[in-house]
């Protein structure tokens, strides 16, 4: 092995973990050569931090590392979220208009059954069309009790049989837009992030979308850089294949470099 495996083999597990915060199994790990426990991206990730915290060469190690993945590679499934926002409206003006027309026909049925035979005005029973009234007002009540997005109102026994929609359209000054920071990697990825204010550091492994607290600001390590960042609904795209660091503070998303970087974390690599 190179020089600088060797170098990081006499500094120890403990005072490279107290360094660079890589958990202790994963130097052991990559110590003993044994990448059973780490996939691809995270590997070269922690590779990477270690190069750049102590000043060596391990390519060697990334070589054994690309000659194992690629002798036992595995099938990745890749999570993707999709989706659709879709609006269904229901109308039932047909089954509505059937309805009237044949309470109508009925009205007019019964004008002619009581009608008298000479040439006498004929009277109606206003009982018959206030009932019909009535029913006709039963079901169009029904009708508009499964639509969620109309409000309408029938007038009395004495006003017309009409419907009218009331359509609330909410002020433009009503809408507003939700805070978001969303991160989209185009292909697996390790990832660090932490919370300037607490100091609280995580660390994952994904696809598909990471989502941030938009409100806090964050210190970003992330393995490669081909990936789009959504804050706020506006997007954009990175294609980066090193890692990348990142600033984000009152919702604007600054690249670092790893001294800026190490200033910000304390003096830690990550």
């Amino acid at each position: 092995m190179s020089n600088g495996f060797e170098k990081l083999k006499s500094i120890g597990v403990q005072k490279i973990h107290e360094a660079t915060h890589i958990a202790r199994s994963h130097i052991q790990a990559m110590l003993q050569e044994n990448f059973e426990d780490m996939n691809s991206v995270q590997l070269a990730g922690f590779i990477s931090i270690l190069e750049r915290e102590y000043s060596v060469d391990l390519s060697e190690l990334k070589n054994k590392a690309k000659e194992y993945f690629k002798n036992n590679a595995q099938s990745v499934k890749k999570a993707k979220a999709a989706y659709v926002f879709l609006a269904h409206k229901r109308k039932r003006k047909l089954a509505l208009t059937y309805i009237i027309g044949g309470v109508t026909l009925l009205v007019l049925f019964a004008i002619f059954i009581i009608s008298p035979s000479d040439d006498k005005i004929p009277t109606v029973d206003n009982t018959i069309i206030e009932s019909a009234q009535s029913n006709i007002s039963v079901v169009a009540i029904e009708q508009n009790s499964t639509t969620t997005d109309e409000n309408s109102t029938f007038a009395d026994e004495n006003s017309t049989l009409n419907k009218e929609k009331k359509i609330e359209v909410p002020s433009p000054e009503a809408v507003i837009e939700t805070p978001s920071f969303k991160i989209m990697p185009n292909s697996q990825v390790w990832i660090g992030y932490i919370d300037l204010a607490t100091g609280k550091r995580d660390q994952k492994t994904f696809s598909g979308e990471l989502l941030l607290d938009p409100a806090k600001e964050w210190l970003i390590f992330i393995g490669h850089g081909q990936m789009s960042v959504e804050i706020n609904g506006e997007t954009t795209s990175f294609n980066n294949k090193n890692s990348m660091r990142f600033l984000y503070k009152n919702s604007e998303l600054k690249e670092i470099d790893p001294k800026e970087f190490k200033n910000l974390n304390s003096g830690k690599a990550w």
